[in-house]
């Protein structure tokens, strides 16, 4: 398949510059899947970069290629949509650097136009510690009669009951709370389930309802619902996707604030260490409540609580805001300490910064399966100087 070198680096600089639509970044991904000459639509690439930023030297072949199998894949949920499209070969490195080049370009955005002198290098010290692996499904789950069962240690199966509930883990990171169909008694003993940081877990209640976990999270849930309602709280940040019951609504409780549904997805979060609480609606439709106030959203708005203000409401990119329950980083104009939080709970380290801490603002994807120093070095290519030493991450200019 013959590709327009003007065509790619016109797509390539929208992708770059945030502003590809949907299709545009569709037809990018189809020519590097369908491309029929490694080289050529390598060469390609290069150009269209160098095209963009001819004084840009740093992404040689060798600095891609040892990001290959650690940066984000742009087009890999596409390859296996794709899989049985004619025509279709795998262009397993030149896919891996094109993602490569791409993300940094976009997450280099802002860098770009106000770069340091000197690039910086990210230094790994401390005694025997040359990285930090990622988080992974971890959890403790606190039945109501005091016993405490370590998820990521139990084997898969039957861990526990209480009254008519039946609690099993189904898998690598999930767990199932069942109850007889022939006994659906109320049973409102909570139990909790947690997640430390660098964890992560999913639980589905026994009305049907499904709950994700990010990291240094929990959930408190009854055995059983009651009859008239559905009722839990959480704390960190979750990712719902309730059951409909139009006799039960369904709400969940953070703090001062709660959420009520019928049956839809959305997503909390309520950290403590955050400034503000944010409640994004994916689908369906939920009533967001702040003491007396209250407000609607509809899909694709966020309603956001902060101390001392009324809810603020907003359209937002909502794959952007459920990117980690699909194993994602996702920053866009975010700054540097808002990304180290994420990254603080997610690798479960601890962040001091020396000296001015730097006021740019982000853009990128990376997946949160590598090491913290494939995100470190993401900073150092926007001129962000940071070191390991032990468990803690320094950040300094």
């Amino acid at each position: 398949m013959e590709i327009s070198s003007s065509r790619l680096a016109l797509l390539f600089s929208r992708y770059y510059a945030g502003r590809a639509t949907d299709a545009e970044t569709n037809e990018l991904m189809h020519l590097i899947r369908m491309s029929e000459d490694d080289e050529e639509l390598a060469g390609l690439i290069k150009n269209a970069w160098e095209n963009l930023h001819p004084d840009e030297k740093e992404f040689s072949e060798e600095e891609s290629g040892k990001m290959l199998y650690s940066i984000l894949q742009i087009a890999e949920k596409q390859d296996i949509d794709h899989e049985e499209e004619e025509n279709v070969r795998p262009l397993w490195w030149l896919r891996y650097a094109a993602a490569s080049i791409l993300i940094i370009a976009g997450f280099s955005l802002y860098w770009l136009s106000n770069r340091p002198a000197k690039t910086p290098e990210v230094a790994v010290t401390g005694r025997q510690v040359t990285d930090i692996p990622p988080g992974g499904n971890r959890a403790m789950l606190s039945l109501s009669d005091g016993r405490q069962i370590v998820l990521d240690s139990a084997a898969d199966g039957l861990l526990g009951s209480h009254g008519e509930a039946r609690f099993t883990k189904i898998g690598d990171g999930a767990l199932n709370v069942a109850v007889s169909k022939t006994s659906q008694k109320a049973d409102l003993h909570n139990n909790t389930l947690s997640t430390p940081k660098g964890g992560q877990y999913q639980v589905t209640l026994h009305d049907g309802s499904k709950v994700w976990l990010n990291a240094s999270s929990s959930i408190r849930f009854p055995t059983v619902f009651a009859e008239n309602n559905r009722i839990v709280e959480i704390s960190g940040e979750a990712y719902f996707e309730v059951a409909k019951d139009k006799n039960r609504p369904f709400s969940v409780r953070f703090g001062t604030s709660e959420v009520e549904v019928l049956g839809t997805s959305f997503n909390i979060m309520a950290y403590q260490d955050e400034a503000a609480s944010k409640t994004t609606l994916v689908e369906g439709s939920v009533k967001l409540k702040n003491g007396k106030e209250f407000k609607k959203l509809k899909p694709g708005e966020q309603g956001t609580i902060q101390a001392g203000s009324p809810i603020r409401t907003a359209q937002v990119d909502t794959e952007r805001e459920i990117a980690w329950k699909n194993g994602l980083f996702f920053f866009r104009d975010f700054g540097i300490e808002e990304i180290m939080r994420q990254a603080a709970r997610w690798y479960n380290i601890e962040v001091s910064y020396e000296g001015k801490i730097p006021r740019r603002q982000f853009t990128g994807k990376v997946s949160r399966n590598v090491n913290i120093s494939e995100l470190l070095n993401m900073l150092r290519y926007a001129g962000v100087n940071c070191k390991i030493e032990q468990n803690n991450v320094i950040v300094k200019m």
